[in-house]
């Protein structure tokens, strides 16, 4: 019991580690610049980044809802744990949809320019 427990906890410890916490600095110099086509590369990349993301956490709802006693918290939380996780799904597919937006409209001042 343990195990999933501290399995569950390093899981959430590595999404937060691998998240680009360095690329804020790198961002602001694409956007001193200008630079509309990388700014479109860099969040369509976030963007597909984010899917992946979101598809896992909607893959472990699923599961659980499959293996509902493979959850550890009891069998009387699992439906709630299950809503909160579909819950992060849901915030990484709305960030998802917001990377796809802005890297939309940096394609779009490709053609038109400043």
């Amino acid at each position: 019991m343990k195990i999933r427990k501290w399995t569950g906890i390093f899981l959430a410890l590595s999404l937060l580690m691998t998240m680009p916490v360095f690329a804020s600095d790198d961002l602001e110099a694409l956007i001193k610049a200008g630079d509309h086509r990388k700014l479109e590369m860099y969040y369509a990349e976030e963007a597909k980044t984010l899917k992946a993301k979101a598809d896992k956490w909607e893959v472990l709802a699923e599961y659980y809802e499959k293996f509902p006693d493979e959850y550890s918290g009891g069998s009387e939380n699992v439906h709630k744990h299950i809503e909160n996780v579909r819950a992060m799904a849901d915030d990484y597919r709305k960030a998802m949809h917001e990377a796809r937006d802005l890297a939309l409209r940096h394609h779009s001042l490709i053609r038109k320019g400043p």
